[in-house]
């Protein structure tokens, strides 16, 4: 792990997806992340700072640190790293 990462971090920039509003609360829900409106001109979208989506794999010990896979409300499925 490089020294400029920053623990809470999300791991990408961009999701497209057609239910974004209950993919934001799943997200606020599982890691506790707030969220902001952010005017896109034609549309509105959110930047991250209601559950629906499942636990894959039940958290873990893995390389001194912990993880867990989940699934959101619209199926994408993403590991969480803990260390």
């Amino acid at each position: 792990m490089s020294d400029s990462a920053q623990i809470g971090k999300i791991g990408w920039i961009d999701m497209a997806v057609d239910d974004a509003d209950g993919v934001r609360d799943f997200y606020k829900a599982v890691v506790g992340w707030g969220s902001e409106d952010v005017s896109m001109g034609d549309y509105a979208d959110y930047s991250m700072t209601t559950p629906g989506g499942e636990v894959v794999l039940e958290p873990r010990g893995l390389g001194g640190g912990r993880f867990c896979v989940i699934r959101d409300p619209s199926g994408a499925t993403a590991a969480l790293y803990q260390l």
